[in-house]
């Protein structure tokens, strides 16, 4: 081997172990639980403009992340955090679908419009 040859082994070989730690980290637990978090926060911050698309993205997204968390050996601690998590991020669906729910009545309401009043008029 030459002199040239040496630092770029020792390159190589540096970047490969920089990169198993990257994924060992990325892959490990109490990240798992902190992009969980992080998740629970956006969807706390958007649900309200939630379209019905954007609630199914976000429940596929939840699902994932949930499913990769409870792969892990979670302890007592970690697993009532992340039960909360779940409730919360579950609370926001629950809410968002409500709003959607809420608009969609409106909706119909305005476009019925002079025949509600008809019906609200007989009904009297």
């Amino acid at each position: 081997m030459g002199k040239k040859t040496l630092p770029i082994i020792i390159i190589a070989v540096l970047a490969v172990a920089v990169a198993v730690i990257v994924l060992l980290v990325y892959n490990s637990k109490s990240s798992k639980i902190s992009r969980l978090e992080k998740f629970t926060a956006q969807v706390e911050q958007e649900y309200s403009n939630y379209s019905e698309s954007d609630l199914e993205e976000a429940k596929a997204q939840f699902e994932k992340c949930v499913a990769a968390v409870e792969a892990e050996d979670l302890n007592g601690e970690e697993r009532a955090k992340v039960n909360q998590l779940k409730g919360e991020c579950k609370g926001y669906f629950v809410q968002a679908r409500a709003n959607q729910i809420i608009q969609n009545f409106e909706n119909e309401l305005n476009d019925a419009g002079d025949e509600v009043k008809g019906v609200i008029e007989s009904m009297m």
